[in-house]
């Protein structure tokens, strides 16, 4: 079977047909069709094909197969998790990473997107304020980002106390204490467990009625450490955004003799763009590290993150780019960027373009703007939700994010009502909050991170939020679900 270069033409119209019916029906479809996996799996499912099949015919019964078991988390109603859109510019440019196909990790197989990548990272440490001489690697998302960063830090740490993890590795190696938030994200654990760090090795600090770290507790918890240690900080929290005191923390991190700090900005980093919020990242520039995603609230197609070191050298001599081989020898020398010295990944295609092609096409003035209006909606719903009786904001509202629960009582009770509410709300497919948790509590997380999201779909929202509100509490008080409610 061959294939010709002429095929592709009627191939990719047909999917940009289907791919634009979904994108302007979002506004409108369910958020969630409720389709089950085993319809999903009927429908898409089957024995091994065998023979070739007609390709447009492929493409048209995927996407009819395929199309009620998505979710609409591109649409302007969606505010679960940390999801966001797409930036019509970001997608159109990811579309072009596909078809130019570039393996990107070493210059001399792309030197275009290398030269793209290697701007992108440059304008992004100058709206973000962090050091122009950082490097910056390009990576599926937050987690692999974190992954990358603390590789980095354990390294560096153990470097400093006299021991070579890439010639000795980490048997008898000096142990690394943690220090992070009471609320550190799942991610961070999860790396440091991948890079051989246990949970007992973790010292954790209190954190306010926001979930702030209290900076009061750390010098002793360092003064405990008395090896390499590694803090790890927060740029917007998952359950309300709040951002830790990264002044105070950056200082008590200085004074310790051998300390890396990390901030996790997979959400809020990018507040540091905006001239009305980066007052929260006050001495952010001083850690060592720093992660974020570009498909949360930048609003890049999936996937997209990016990880930040402070010392480009560190970084690069943590991730072995320069030793992969003697076949690759010559492409390592060529006094150009090579991103393999800035991630994990020896292939993977070309992620800063999309992040290139916004930033230009936006600036910062409209990534600003950006920033801002998912910052002034997410005020509007607290402040639509916190007049109505029983429904309570648990935070200060300081950026895109608050967490809130319902109904009047213990907490057993809250906590089911809420959980009824947001569950309730995602059946019914007009909006998509999400459940989390708040200090031990059941709360629905309200988070807004879509460009297309309008005032206007704020307040149908909290019309509908209220409105089921109302509907689970009458249920509950009449006893329809007591086995839930009491």
């Amino acid at each position: 079977m061959s294939h010709q270069f002429n095929q592709y033409s009627k191939l990719l119209n047909r999917s940009l047909s289907h791919a634009v019916d979904y994108l302007e029906s979002l506004p409108e479809r369910p958020i969630d069709k409720q389709v089950t996996s085993q319809s999903l799996r009927r429908k898409i499912g089957g024995s091994l094909p065998q023979k070739p099949s007609n390709p447009e015919q492929v493409l048209d019964e995927l996407v009819t197969n395929v199309e009620s078991g998505l979710i609409g988390s591109g649409g302007p109603r969606y505010f679960g998790y940390a999801i966001g859109g797409s930036f019509p510019v970001a997608l159109a440019a990811d579309w072009l990473v596909s078809a130019w196909d570039q393996n990107v990790p070493y210059y001399v197989s792309s030197p275009g997107t290398s030269v793209v990548e290697e701007t992108a990272a440059e304008w992004m440490l100058e709206l973000l304020g962090l050091p122009d001489t950082a490097g910056v690697g390009f990576t599926s998302g937050a987690q692999e980002a974190i992954y990358t960063a603390l590789i980095t830090a354990r390294n560096s740490l153990l470097q400093k106390a006299g021991w070579d993890v890439a010639t000795q590795g980490l048997y008898n190696a000096p142990r690394i204490h943690v220090v992070v938030s009471d609320q550190i994200h799942s991610t961070i654990k999860r790396a440091l467990s991948m890079i051989g760090i246990g949970v007992n090795d973790i010292k954790t600090i209190p954190t306010d009625n926001n979930l702030r770290i209290i900076p009061d507790h750390l010098p002793a918890i360092l003064d405990r450490c008395d090896g390499p240690t590694l803090v790890c900080a927060q740029a917007g929290c998952i359950d309300s955004g709040a951002f830790d005191p990264f002044e105070e923390i950056a200082a008590h991190v200085q004074a310790h003799p051998n300390a890396w700090l990390h901030v996790d900005g997979a959400i809020g980093l990018w507040s540091a763009v905006s001239d009305n919020q980066k007052h929260l990242l006050k001495g952010i520039e001083k850690a060592d590290s720093w992660d974020t995603d570009g498909h949360k609230w930048f609003n890049m197609p999936y996937d997209s993150g990016m990880v930040i070191v402070r010392d480009a050298t560190l970084l690069a001599t943590a991730m072995g780019g320069n030793s992969m081989g003697d076949y690759l020898t010559d492409a390592i020398a060529k006094p150009d960027r090579n991103a393999i010295n800035f991630g994990i990944s020896a292939s993977r295609r070309a992620r800063g373009v999309p992040v290139y092609a916004a930033i230009k096409a936006l600036g910062k003035e409209g990534i600003q703007a950006h920033l801002d209006n998912c910052c002034v909606l997410a005020q509007r719903m607290a402040d639509r939700l916190r007049h109505v009786d029983g429904i309570t904001i648990l935070n200060d509202v300081v950026s895109n994010r608050f967490s809130a629960q319902f109904g009047i009582g213990g907490d057993e009770f809250r906590n089911h009502l809420t959980e009824r509410v947001v569950h309730q709300l995602q059946q019914d497919g007009f909006c998509y909050p999400s459940t989390s948790g708040y200090k031990g509590l059941k709360t629905m997380l309200f988070s807004v991170l879509n460009c297309h999201t309008t005032a206007e779909d704020i307040d149908a929202t909290a019309e509908k939020i209220i409105e089921i509100y109302h509907i689970e509490l009458e249920a509950c008080q009449l006893g329809e679900a007591t086995a839930q409610c009491e």
